[in-house]
């Protein structure tokens, strides 16, 4: 039998405890298995990582003391277990896992993810910080700042949040000099280095297989990412696909060499799942044009189109169906296994960025207000202020960044009269739709249209 759990978390000033509420939904009488993992990571007091029975569970297992009672809702709702948890353990559970859903039968709890989670790997940072120092960079001089030290960059169980790796590339682009520092590094970084799920994808019976593996578990190694593959989309081509990357929270001052770096670690994956030399045919970056651009450009070796509305790489939709030369169905599931196992226990499934962006952006216009779209995902208004305040942005920020993206898309790949975009966008005249994009990407939308004509 599997056991479904609910968890709504309900405080009480009178009480010294607060209670959690687990619905419980049977479907058969063998044994309920429970993941401890949850209230797990909760507690100063280890239940470990076994998997516990429910008699288990209500026993007081780590940081649960006592049920408190038992009962039965009327209808068709299901049988509920209350029990008290030690007021500590429920904030923790509250700040770290605030929103639970339903899909279907499966219950997801949702974390939301900020630049501060210590949530990343040192596979990238680790093979910048040494791929420099052999070049002659001292290590104080990257190191400054980050609060890391040399020996975590080789750690595998080590992980650190955004901003060390962020103070590190910025004192690799200082002491270089290098504006294309990120396509560079880019290129020596191997598509094995990305880790299980680059094998997991390689091992994959079909590109398409292979890419679906990524779109679910490239974050593993690189969670202030996410990818997603399109088909039949408004930007592409007759008989292309691509494949967009977007981070989940601002960069600082890193977008080119983030992005630039995505886009050509990507390329060169999908060149080693198809074991060919050349797949993607052209790219667009939401950056704007960096200088001495032409230095770089043959070395990149595909057609980039800069201030774009998407970061995206396209390529021939055919490939998708082709079988991979590394086709092993036993490896795959194996790998599979591993990447779920792993992405479980990171348990990350949203960002309080994704979160607001993914309403704006099925939004049919953007006049929607900070109030509605907090009580659309369940926070309060001065909650989800603070956690888009936390993950360095604002929601009038979220509002203009989608309003630039779709006036971007809509100029450069529409043949919509400009008045028209401005009204869509939800501008009261084209004259403040003019001063808005120019103050977003520093042309009128007339020039962005002829430059990004002139380029495509």
């Amino acid at each position: 039998m599997k056991f479904m759990l609910f968890l709504l978390i309900r405080r009480s000033s009178a009480c010294a405890s607060t209670k959690v509420h687990i619905a419980e939904n049977r479907t058969c009488a063998a044994a309920a298995i429970a993941d401890a993992a949850l209230l797990r990571s909760c507690s100063n007091k280890s239940v470990g990582a076994q998997r516990i029975l429910p008699d288990q569970l209500f026993a007081g297992a780590g940081p649960i003391r006592t049920i408190t009672s038992v009962w039965k809702n009327q209808g068709k709702s299901p049988p509920t277990h209350v029990m008290s948890v030690r007021p500590d353990v429920a904030k923790c559970v509250q700040s770290r896992h605030s929103l639970f859903s339903r899909d279907g039968t499966k219950m997801v709890a949702r974390k939301v993810f900020t630049p501060d989670d210590p949530v990343l790997p040192m596979n990238y940072p680790g093979f910048v910080f040494r791929k420099l120092c052999e070049e002659g960079c001292p290590a104080d001089m990257l190191l400054a700042g980050t609060g890391l030290e040399e020996m975590l960059l080789s750690d595998p169980h080590f992980r650190c949040g955004f901003q060390p790796l962020s103070r590190l590339l910025l004192n690799a682009i200082e002491h270089t000099g290098d504006p294309h520092l990120g396509v560079r590094l880019a290129r020596e970084f191997q598509p094995t280095y990305i880790g299980l799920p680059a094998y997991t994808a390689m091992n994959a019976a079909t590109c398409r297989t292979g890419v679906a593996a990524l779109e679910r578990f490239f974050f593993l190694n690189f969670p202030a990412f996410e990818l997603a593959l399109l088909e039949n989309h408004h930007s592409l081509r007759d008989g292309e696909a691509a494949i967009q990357f977007r981070s989940k929270f601002p960069l600082d001052g890193l977008e080119y060499f983030a992005f630039s770096s995505v886009m050509v670690a990507i390329n060169g994956l999908l060149k080693a799942m198809l074991g060919i030399e050349q797949v993607t045919t052209r790219a667009d970056l939401t950056v704007s044009r960096p200088d001495r651009w032409s230095e770089i450009a043959d070395v990149v070796g595909v057609p980039v189109l800069f201030d774009g509305g998407e970061n995206q790489i396209f390529f021939h939709q055919n490939h998708l169906d082709r079988p991979l030369p590394g086709a092993d169905p036993i490896n795959h599931a194996r790998l599979l296994g591993l990447c779920e196992q792993f992405a479980a226990e990171m348990a990350f499934e949203t960002t309080p960025v994704a979160q607001v962006l993914a309403i704006l952006e099925r939004a049919p216009t953007l006049s929607i207000s900070l109030s509605d779209v907090a009580a659309e995902l369940g926070y309060s208004e001065r909650g989800l202020r603070r956690l888009l305040d936390r993950s360095g942005t604002s929601y009038r920020s979220l509002v203009d960044q989608v309003r630039e993206q779709r006036a971007r898309s809509l100029l450069s790949g529409s043949t919509q009269p400009i008045k028209a975009i401005a009204g869509a966008l939800g501008f009261e005249s084209s004259s403040n739709f003019a001063r808005s994009f120019k103050r977003w990407t520093g042309l009128t939308p007339k020039a962005f249209r002829e430059q990004a004509r002139h380029q495509g």
